[in-house]
């Protein structure tokens, strides 16, 4: 009767633990600050999951001037970006660095992962983790013509981030 009674209470957990973390995901609309980043996409087609577009942000290309770590990181390290909303509604790159940043008003910080750096272009890369976006079937060639796009991002209190649309 004991081990019913465990077995129950372990379902249980993880039924409510898949349900609360599917419901995080549509809290981040109702919490989470949304913010727009310039992209360029790029429309590859999986075949299992359809059409889908790589997105390349102006963020993640670091100039060596907005670069503020002192020590070589090993690739995967965390990096967070301090990120500031310029006239046109755009969030601009201010700084990037290992420690989180202070923010102003206008600011918010988003964090990656250092991926590699270019000594000869004096630039660090990294990633922000929101590289793909599926797309509506068959409209991969309209997404592709588009040179540059502007992406929506929500960004959760907790740190998390997703795409909200793709403009």
């Amino acid at each position: 009767m004991k081990q019913r009674w465990w077995f129950y209470g372990l379902v249980t957990l993880q039924l409510l633990f898949l349900l609360l973390m599917s419901a995080s995901y549509y809290v981040m609309d109702f919490w989470g600050q949304t913010i727009t980043l310039k992209t360029a996409p790029v429309d590859p087609r999986d075949p299992f999951y359809g059409d889908y577009v790589t997105l390349d942000y102006a963020i993640e290309q670091i100039p060596e001037e907005k670069w503020l770590v002192e020590e070589p990181l090993n690739r995967g390290e965390k990096v967070f970006l301090l990120l500031e909303e310029n006239e046109g509604e755009i969030y601009e790159l201010v700084e990037a660095s290992t420690l989180w940043p202070e923010t102003e008003s206008n600011q918010v910080v988003l964090s990656s992962k250092y991926q590699w750096s270019d000594p000869s272009l004096e630039q660090y890369q990294v990633d922000i983790g929101l590289g793909r976006y599926y797309i509506e079937e068959n409209t991969g060639t309209f997404w592709e013509q588009r040179e540059e796009r502007e992406v929506e991002v929500v960004l959760a209190p907790r740190k998390q981030k997703k795409i909200a649309s793709l403009k």
